[in-house]
């Protein structure tokens, strides 16, 4: 009977799977989801996007190439934050309001805005299409497509044809002079800060931090980790947690034993290679983007130039030792759900997320593109770990958790305070945690009365 019963059920799912298919199959296959271009291909395709001669050089020029007839106008949004400062409005509702005013056919979106876009039904579906078309999504790297459609809410709503990564430069040859192991792909946190503490006694940093402060390098432990700063609700602060205290210690501790070498805070950000003591040879190992092997490779840098240098991905969290947080999506290409010229937007979205465009770009180290294949190595330095690693689908905890901007910067200074007083042994972690926690509490429900305040 239970075998007859299973027969029955696993009839009744094929049949519905074959139902759907065929639906399917009518809805992609014999009706056209979008329609054509007309024969010369003409019209204009308005673009949203930061700004105009970036977005020519980078992608307009390219496409105007295969498409010529299609003229592109560019809608910028690079004022917002200058109106935002003028304005009592956000950056959302500036960027909302300035869509709504022009109605973009293409929109180039930060990740918060996509996910949120896409959610309030403002995106259109391009699902659809992609299975008409036979769109090659099986060519980008692991968990990518993913991570788009979970944003989304399931469906997808947008590409991205790039991403950025940060690695761990080492300079092979102070390893091999102090017989010291080189750093691994994989590598954790702790391991990275054991591995830089052998170059104690050499009087050289294990680990640059460049122009980065203390506090930068904290939140990027934290962001490993996947340290919440609030609770679901955004109401209460949870600085206090076992997790925070452990990435302060580790920061702290590597920074008092000039195991990690930071820049001050009474110090300008300075990039200049004179003042960088990797691309000197004074530091076993740096942290960055790989935009920095241009500099690496500049002969201009004499020393740099002629270093035996590599690379490995920036520490994971090893309780997800296939996922790293150091690797962002930046742009997310999508189609206005209100446009009326979805085709030659789906052309453009198309060509910028194609095969022809990931080849073009190889060869920019300032972003890698998100399809597999088109860039195996760096310098001779395999990227095949860069591109095995899945992107963590990270959620910017401020923005989900609405957290008023008037918190920002009084959390800034609480917080460099008690950094401060755990680096000079004025405080333990747990006192200067304790101390954060009453007073971060404090300003958030501040700032939270006045921006309801503000509001009435």
């Amino acid at each position: 009977m239970e075998g007859e019963l299973l027969v029955t059920r696993l009839w009744k799912k094929g049949v519905l799977l074959l139902s759907i298919m065929a639906l399917l199959s009518g809805c992609f296959g014999s009706e056209a989801v979008l329609e054509e271009l007309d024969k010369d291909g003409k019209g204009t395709l308005k673009v949203l996007t930061y700004e105009e001669n970036y977005f020519f050089q980078e992608y307009g020029n390219a496409f105007s190439l295969q498409f010529p007839n299609i003229d592109i106008e560019v809608v910028e949004t690079k004022d917002l934050f200058q109106q935002h400062s003028k304005t009592d409005g956000n950056d959302e509702t500036l960027l909302t309001k300035l869509i709504d005013e022009q109605q973009p056919d293409v929109l180039i979106l930060a990740p918060n805005d996509y996910e949120k876009y896409a959610i309030d039904g403002k995106l259109y579906n391009l699902e659809p299409i992609i299975a008409q078309e036979q769109f090659d999504l099986e060519g980008y790297m692991v968990g990518l497509i993913d991570m788009v459609r979970e944003k989304g809410g399931g469906m997808l709503y947008g590409l991205a044809p790039h991403f950025r990564t940060e690695v761990i430069y080492y300079n092979s040859e102070l390893f091999e002079r102090h017989a010291i192991e080189l750093p691994k792909v994989g590598i954790s946190w702790e391991e990275l800060f054991d591995l830089a503490a052998r170059f104690e006694n050499t009087g050289m940093p294990g680990l640059y931090a460049g122009s980065e402060n203390v506090e930068q390098m904290l939140y990027r432990i934290a962001n490993a980790w996947s340290l919440q700063l609030f609770d679901a609700k955004g109401e209460k602060v949870l600085v206090e947690s076992d997790g925070w205290k452990q990435a302060y210690q580790l920061v702290t501790d590597a920074i008092r034993t000039d195991v990690l070498q930071v820049r001050k805070w009474e110090d300008p950000a300075n990039w200049l290679p004179a003042n960088n003591l990797f691309l000197q040879g004074n530091a076993a190992m740096t942290i960055g983007g790989t935009d920095f092997i241009h500099q690496l490779n500049d002969p201009r840098n004499k020393k740099a130039s002629k270093m035996d240098w590599g690379f490995v991905p920036a520490p994971i969290n090893p309780a997800h030792p296939n996922e790293t947080s150091s690797a962002t999506v930046y742009d997310y290409f999508v189609i206005n759900e209100k446009s009326s010229n979805k085709r030659a937007a789906w052309e453009f979205i198309k060509y910028v997320n194609g095969p022809e465009m990931a080849k073009a770009s190889s060869s920019l180290y300032y972003k890698l593109p998100t399809r597999t294949g088109y860039i195996k190595s760096i310098q001779g330095k395999s990227t095949e770990a860069l591109y095995d690693l899945q992107i963590k689908n990270q959620k910017f905890e401020y923005a989900a958790k609405q957290i008023p901007n008037e918190f920002n910067g009084e959390y800034a200074q609480l917080r460099e305070k008690v950094l401060r007083d755990i680096i000079e042994n004025k405080k333990t972690v747990d006192e200067a945690l304790a101390q954060l926690q009453q007073q971060a509490q404090a300003a958030l429900q501040n700032a939270r009365h006045g921006s309801g305040a503000s509001k009435k």
